[in-house]
């Protein structure tokens, strides 16, 4: 625990760590390590997944922003420990996982999402999200939590519901219950980044029509029986037919 270890926890980074054997047995259940994996922990904290997770794989790479966090991970044989904001982790082509593991921070948690979209090298990404932010990315259209994430992970990632998490197992406690969702990557040739801009604009007015958000678009005709929708009424797989549409 954090408490016990004289290192002191970093509201500013987000850090709540789990404290509850029974929850952690739960996740490396769903994250079912196999000595084949190569698997990539963000945010290992004081190693309660990596513990267990570090002799039931072929690689395990940890990303770790606290300095002194870091000195105790050391410990570990065989891991492969960064001393970095994940954030800014330059995540090479050099480095390819078929798991991406984590209870991430919630204030950064759209943004850890976004960075790991944008790349290839990756297969099943299991992450312990804010509940809030599992249910809009799980939404559907119509929904009032369907919006610019949706659509974005919809696109790109198959997403399974796995388990609510409750806020009393971690320390210190958080304000919020958390979610587990299982990201299974569809690879499919879309420019991420490009994509991500449309999809933002889209979404810029929710309750304005998208003739208002894509005026350009509207302008040239191009938006069809979407003209008078909001966004919230266009499903995923309608906004990628929109973007080739538009763009291609």
């Amino acid at each position: 625990m954090a408490y016990k270890n004289n290192i002191p926890i970093k509201k500013s980074w987000g850090q709540n760590f789990l404290t509850d054997d029974n929850t952690i047995n739960k996740i490396i259940n769903i994250i079912n390590p196999q000595q084949k994996d190569k698997i990539l922990e963000i945010g290992p904290g004081h190693g309660a997944l990596t513990k267990q997770l570090i002799n039931s794989c072929n690689e395990l790479h940890a990303v770790e922003i606290d300095p002194l966090l870091c000195e105790k991970l050391k410990n570990y044989d065989n891991l492969i420990l960064y001393n970095e904001n994940i954030l800014k982790w330059d995540y090479k082509e050099k480095y390819s996982f078929n798991k991406i593991v984590g209870n991430v921070p919630y204030n950064i948690s759209s943004q850890i999402i976004f960075k790991f979209l944008s790349v290839d090298h990756w297969d099943i990404m299991i992450l312990m999200l804010q509940k809030e932010m599992a249910n809009r990315i799980i939404s559907n259209k119509g929904s009032r939590d369907y919006g610019r994430i949706s659509a974005m992970v919809q696109n790109l990632c198959s997403v399974s519901y796995m388990c609510d998490i409750s806020r009393n197992v971690f320390h210190p406690k958080p304000k919020v219950d958390s979610s587990i969702l299982m990201f299974q990557h569809k690879k499919k040739s879309i420019d991420v980044d490009k994509f991500s801009l449309f999809i933002k604009k889209c979404f810029k007015q929710r309750r304005k029509k998208l003739k208002n958000n894509l005026q350009e678009a509207y302008s040239r005709g191009l938006l069809g029986k979407y003209t008078d929708l909001r966004p919230e009424q266009i499903s995923p797989e309608e906004y990628l037919i929109l973007f080739n549409k538009i763009y291609f």
